[in-house]
């Protein structure tokens, strides 16, 4: 134990030889090596760099301390003194005590005052509408690149507001150089701090290059302050003029010209790379959590209206003000703050420092810090400092700008730039992702930025920019574009076909499926479909044409791209503003989620019927664990019926069909849909299983370079068919793998409409071949067949039949067109009737902080490489249709990969609250089933990595693990007792076949739940337990939910509908389920 002089222990990851913890760190990514060691060490640990001791501090308790300025100070060091290079003595990197930086802190700090930023919102208004009027006039479809946008933004702002200098990026193709270059010798200063001295010293080009542009940039800000010398402007309110003409006030001294030339380069540097990325951060955050974004656009329509920005509407924007505050909490461009003690001390009087010791400020986990944040630190909540909130925050508890007197001395400058920009583009547009499935990376140079991050602006409806930018100009290209959306007008417009509009909402691509399927028909039936998402007509529901919504529910939730609109919705719900829209609905629904069946597409039915819209057919529904194609059928020949009727078509059907020509090969195929990443299969071990069961596999991936996720996240699967099922397509069509296909006709983007492919490419890739036949499919078998010959087809059409032949069974096209081989039903038409081959998701069975290495660059630093696992059931059993055997697609895909074969995935967070607690004192129950262990193996590897890492005891942990036979399917049983060991879990395994000898006789995790009751009733009630659950939905989730509900019943006393209410009110928060079938 170490004694009261030294203070506590300070953990440490291994060293290495000569590099120490250098491995430790990811070159790119310093950033997030600093996090995920936090997570993994605490609240403090030390690193050996290069001969460098370095203390990382995360928590609020040590943080406050070393806020201290009478003990400790901001050195220049690390990447920010390889900037130096470029500005020297400016104020963001003066040595403490340098002369140059007190007098221009003391000459610049009442320029940068209130009144001061105030005098310059006309120059901020001018570049802020350049952006505005640029994104109006390329339209509502084109992708809009925040990183480039805001930087292009913010660095005009200054070069306008502060020198009186126009760098005019907005009416570039590229940028300015002098933003290039700048941007070059900030990655190049990062990356020189993370090298050894040595190698710093061998890369002379890289130094070459470096000189280079800040010779090119010094020169640029010669030319500024020749010019205003030469042409004085002595009214223009910006900064040259107080730095060219003031004087010190304690010195009497001036600015010396090479001194404001690196003051100049200073707010270029650090005023557009920190707002740039915090405004990119905050739309990432406003459209991920489109409640926020609503609240924050409802803000500016009551204070701006539909008029010009004025400053006295600053003051009133405090959802938006603190909704930027809220980004530079959860993640802001800076990650770091340094300091070091003046002399030896104890940080917090409990950890033991030199002056030597380089002491950096972990800013985001200090800024999720739940002693200060509470248990939802995690999440992005503006409410949080309103209504006094922002006031009750302890000392030195947001550090956002810095810290003491060599904090931001541009924060007001900031603050106001972001907080007009935010309003403006929220007055004016509605945003989307142009990526609904878009996860934040962080891109790192010397700060952060969101990597990849693009967004689309659609113009509101009645908005006039020219009049809301203060301009008085005519209205902008993008009204005209918007009318054209909003009356369905198509890239080429067709003769006599009338407009109407489709909706969807999609994760898994079923619903955007269904959604193509229409634009595909729509012309036979008289009308031209514009597809697009929900989210897409937030504010744009148009009048002048039916629109058709087809929607899914995950867990009572909408689909990524449709959260916006319905929480717009929401918020309309007492208004009449849908009163002459004529709609229809298709819901998409799992009837496993029984509490949550249908919920979406029935709220955004019974909100567009209240708020004044008429419905022009029924409402479809569609369970996708039984027939996904049945009930669509039937629904759209209902729907087109009616839509025809209501808008006066009486021309005849078209027979438009697909057209599929099959040629001689002529190239090589490519993969077609999305492109996601590839990952490397590292390992794929059978589990066991087979003798009671389904066969369970045990597969590891390192993921693409880049890729993050944490425990309780998916990996999604992108797999191809089993060349079994392909080679019976090629035997019944009489066709050969090398064949090449043009399809025409339809509009089906997976299937390449009018490029050449290969068969082998179509098939493999591209379509499923395992979906059970519906009616209307087995209907056009039968009318392809001899009429003397096709009554057993016709039977299987009837309800009773159908169900109990095609639908148990899962009986496909393809095995009723071998069971029917007079069938003349022709290739195209087949291929017509194939859905996209869609990703399958696998729950996670890993920890990102226990599965990470480091390898080298090609330039000689360290990059992090993650590993995953996924656990999995093969199902390959005794086809039910008495075809063959029945090969699962994925889990067979992932069967049969070897050791280095690459798989087609990337990952995806969980839509619910499915992560660990963010204090891990709080006791956790973990509840599953066979493969449903995957998710709890990743938490309580992390429980267990943590725990060894710090040395620390954390809250109870117990896992209820229902297995049928202890030594047949008990898997990853020996790293359970070995996790128990060492105290990162109490497992509690169930047998429903055979148990061990004197083990525990429940065989069901209910029953050993129940028997548990008084434990787990304290640990819920009274110390705040959350529980996971993950199974069969039909099974597991029922029977889990229930033996809580009976437990909260005999607690207290209540009565099943009380049961019932508490449940509801847990759920989502304290209960989570992932559950499946």
């Amino acid at each position: 134990m170490a004694s009261s002089d030294s203070g506590l222990p300070i953990p440490q990851p291994p060293k290495h030889w000569l590099l120490g913890n250098l491995g430790e760190i990811d070159s790119s990514n310093n950033a997030g090596s600093m996090w995920r060691l936090a997570d993994l060490y605490g609240e403090i640990f030390r690193l050996d760099l290069a001969g460098r001791r370095v203390i990382v501090c995360s928590s609020y308790e040590l943080v406050n301390d070393l806020c201290d300025s009478e003990r400790f100070e901001k050195p220049v060091s690390g990447a920010l003194e390889q900037v130096r290079v470029l500005t020297k003595d400016g104020l963001f990197t003066a040595y403490p005590g340098e002369h140059n930086w007190g007098v221009a802190h003391r000459l610049l700090m009442p320029v940068f005052g209130p009144m001061g930023i105030r005098k310059m919102f006309g120059g901020m208004m001018d570049i802020a509408s350049q952006m505005l009027l640029q994104w109006d006039r390329f339209g509502p479809d084109h992708e809009i690149d925040t990183a480039d946008n805001f930087t292009r933004l913010t660095f005009d702002m200054i070069g306008l507001c502060a020198f009186g200098y126009r760098f005019n990026n907005f009416y570039r193709e590229d940028a300015h150089p002098f933003v290039t270059q700048m941007g070059d010798v900030l990655m190049e200063a990062g990356k020189r701090a993370n090298r050894l001295a040595i190698e710093n010293r061998l890369r002379i080009f890289s130094a070459q290059q470096t000189a280079e542009n800040v010779a090119a940039m010094h020169a640029l800000c010669d030319e500024i302050i020749a010019d205003r010398k030469a042409h004085p402007q002595p009214d223009l309110q910006d900064l040259l003029n107080p730095m060219l003409q003031g004087k010190d006030p304690k010195t009497g001294e001036s600015m010396t010209e090479e001194n404001i030339r690196y003051n100049m380069v200073t707010f270029l540097v650090a005023g557009h790379e920190t707002t740039s990325g915090t405004l990119g951060f905050l739309f990432y955050h406003l459209l991920k959590n489109p409640e926020k974004y609503m609240a924050a656009q409802r803000e500016v329509d009551e204070v701006l209206g539909d008029g010009p920005f004025e400053p006295k509407h600053l003051s009133k924007l405090n959802y938006v003000r603190y909704s930027v505050f809220e980004t530079l909490r959860y993640m802001g461009p800076i990650s770091i703050i340094s300091k070091h003690a003046l002399k030896t001390d104890k940080i917090a009087g409990k950890y033991k420092v030199e002056p030597s010791d380089a002491i950096l400020l972990n800013l985001k986990p200090f800024h999720h810090d739940a002693a200060v944040w509470g248990n939802d630190a995690d999440d992005f909540r503006p409410e949080r400092w309103l209504n006094g909130g922002a006031e009750a925050l302890p000392k030195n508890s947001f550090k956002a700008f810095g810290d003491g007197e060599r904090a931001c001395i541009g924060r007001g400058f900031a603050e106001q730039e972001m907080i007009m920009v935010v309003a403006m583009i929220l007055q004016n547009f509605q945003l989307e992702m142009a990526d609904p499935s878009y996860e934040l990376w962080p891109k790192v140079t010397l700060t952060l930025k969101p990597g990849g991050f693009k967004i689309k602006a659609r113009r509101r409806p009645g908005r006039n920019l020219g009049g809301n930018l203060g301009g008085g100009m005519a209205k902008s290209s993008q009204s005209q574009q918007l009318k054209g959306l909003a009356s369905g007008t198509p890239d080429k417009p067709e003769q006599n076909l009338k407009p109407i509009m489709v909706l969807y909402g999609s994760q898994a691509g079923t619903c955007k499926a269904y959604a193509d399927e229409l634009k595909s028909n729509a012309a036979r039936y008289g009308f031209n479909a514009s597809v697009d998402t929900m989210d897409s007509a937030t504010e744009h529901v148009p009048k002048d044409q039916p629109i058709i919504i087809i929607s899914p529910s995950y867990e009572g939730k909408p689909a990524d791209n449709a959260r916006k609109f319905v929480t717009w919705l929401e918020g309309n719900v007492s208004s009449k503003i849908f009163e002459g829209v004529k709609y229809a609905v298709f819901s998409v629904g799992n009837s496993d989620w029984v509490n949550t069946y249908h919920k979406v597409p029935k709220l955004v039915d019974e909100h567009f019927e209240k708020m004044g819209a008429t419905r022009f057919t029924e409402t479809g529904y569609v369970d996708v664990k039984e027939d996904i194609m049945g009930p669509w059928e039937q629904w759209t020949e209902v729907m087109w019926e009616a839509l025809r009727k209501a808008s006066g078509i009486t021309t005849q059907v078209s027979s438009g069909a697909l057209q599929a020509e099959i040629k001689a090969p002529s190239f090589a195929s490519h993969l077609g849909g999305r492109e996601i990443g590839y990952a490397t299969v590292k390992a794929n071990n059978n589990l066991g299983g087979e003798e009671v069961g389904l066969p369970k596999k045990h597969m590891e991936v390192e993921l693409p370079l880049g890729t993050s996720y944490q425990a309780g996240d998916y990996l999604v699967i992108l797999p191809t068919n089993r060349i079994e099922n392909v080679k019976r397509v090629w035997k019944r069509f009489n066709v050969a793998p090398d064949d090449d296909v043009v399809v025409s006709g339809t509009n089906k983007a997976f299937l390449s409409p009018d490029v050449s492919i290969s068969l082998f490419d179509l098939l493999m890739t591209r379509v499923e071949l395992g979906t059970p036949a519906s009616q209307k499919q087995i209907q056009a078998l039968a009318e392809a067949t001899p009429e003397s010959k096709r009554a057993k087809l016709l039977e299987l059409t009837k309800d009773h039949a159908y169900k109990k032949d095609i639908l148990n069974k899962r009986c496909t096209i393809l095995d009723l067109l071998e069971d029917h081989p007079d069938c003349a039903l022709s290739f195209s038409q087949y291929l017509d009737m194939l859905k996209p081959l869609t990703p399958r998701q696998y729950s996670i069975s890993s920890s990102p902080l226990a599965n990470v290495q480091f390898v080298e660059d090609a330039q000689g630093g360290a990059i992090q490489k993650l590993t995953a696992s996924i656990t999995y059931d093969v199902h390959d059993e005794p086809a039910l249709s008495g075809h063959g055997t029945f090969h699962g697609v994925a889990s067979s895909y992932l069967a049969r990969q070897e050791v280095g074969e690459r798989v087609r995935c990337f990952t995806r967070a969980t839509n619910v609250n499915f992560h660990l607690p963010l204090d891990l004192k709080t006791p956790v129950i973990l509840v599953c089933a066979g493969t449903g262990i995957a998710p709890m193996r990743a938490f309580i590897q992390e429980r267990a990595a943590i725990k060894a890492a710090r040395g620390q005891d954390l809250g109870p942990a117990i896992l209820y693990f229902g297995c049928r036979h202890y030594e047949k399917d008990f898997i990853y049983a020996s790293e359970l007792q070995k996790w128990q060991a060492e105290g990162a879990v109490s497992v509690r395994p169930c047998f429903s076949k055979v148990a061990p000898a004197g083990s525990h006789t429940a065989k069901y995790v209910p029953d050993r739940m129940w028997e548990d009751r008084e434990e787990l009733a304290k640990l819920f009630g009274e110390d705040g337990a959350k529980i996971f659950v993950c199974g069969s939905a039909r099974k597991l989730g029922k029977s889990t939910a229930e033996v809580c509900k009976k437990i909260y019943r005999e607690t207290s006393g209540g009565d099943e509908g009380s049961a019932e209410e508490w449940f509801e009110s847990v759920r989502e928060e304290r209960y989570v389920s992932d559950t499946f079938e």
